[in-house]
């Protein structure tokens, strides 16, 4: 039966850029994945059709992306706050009025 015997300070560093390159490796893939998924980016909102100019800072900061899977929706600020108060309506158990759809 062997003794176990803690790694020495060449065998910790080894091990050590071992894990970083991991790491690195990983956040260069995710960032890879995520401007993949920009490219797909539609040019305007998913519900009324409103043109996003993905140069426009102001559009970009408040317009809102979901993303599931593959599929990448855009959504304006005005349809975006329709729904989720379509979706807060629903949870609180209230029935939708004609003036909020």
């Amino acid at each position: 039966m062997e003794l176990w015997v803690p790694p020495t300070k060449k065998q910790m560093a080894s091990l050590t850029k071992k894990i970083q390159r991991q790491k690195e490796k990983a956040a260069k893939k995710e960032l890879q994945k995520k401007v993949g998924l920009f490219n797909k980016l539609a040019d305007r909102c998913l519900v009324c059709q409103k043109d996003f100019d993905k140069k426009n800072k102001e559009m970009v900061m408040s317009w809102s992306v979901v993303v599931k899977e593959d599929e990448v929706r855009l959504y304006c600020p005005t349809c975006w706050e329709r729904a989720t108060n379509l979706i807060k309506e629903i949870k609180d158990g209230y029935a939708n009025t004609k003036t909020d759809v």
